[in-house]
């Protein structure tokens, strides 16, 4: 059932690494619109790692193995730092986003059905019922919205199309 889903946040991966590959480290956090607080690709990057194991996480009822430090800077309703030295560098970064692509592609293979059938947390349960649209949301839509803001960011800050 989320095999399609599956080989779409595999395309999804290798999008994001077009979209800022080649971007320079210092650039990470750059504000290209004057008034105007963008999702830099650090904050992108750090967020989807650290949503990846956060979505482990709900399918293994294990703690989120990224950083704890990260929940700060990461999770849902952090906010964006525009100081580069707030964030871990750019190596760290894809190499965390990197490492936790295929940990959660693996956790959603190997769930159980009654797993993911399990209610999703309360605060998420009015837009995701299940764990299972939880994390299907998570590898689609969320993933997805989060590499338009890196394409918006990119052209905002004058580099070209990465598609």
């Amino acid at each position: 059932m989320y095999d399609l889903a599956i080989d779409n946040f595999a395309f999804s991966q290798s999008y994001l690494h077009k979209l800022v590959d080649d971007v320079a480290c210092e650039q990470w956090c750059a504000q290209p619109v004057p008034g105007r607080v963008l999702n830099p690709p650090a904050w992108v990057v750090g967020h989807l790692a650290w949503v990846h194991r956060n979505g482990v996480a709900f399918i293994t009822g294990q703690p989120n193995a990224a950083p704890a430090a990260w929940k700060d800077l990461f999770a849902p309703g952090s906010k964006v730092a525009v100081e580069r030295s707030a964030y871990p560098t750019k190596a760290e970064l894809l190499a965390a986003y990197d490492a936790s692509c295929p940990v959660f592609t693996a956790a959603l293979r190997d769930a159980k059905p009654e797993t993911l059938a399990q209610p999703a947390p309360e605060r998420m349960r009015s837009r995701f019922p299940t764990i299972g649209h939880l994390v299907l949301g998570m590898i689609t839509s969320h993933e997805t919205v989060h590499l338009g803001q890196l394409s918006a960011w990119r052209r905002a800050s004058g580099l070209p199309s990465a598609f």
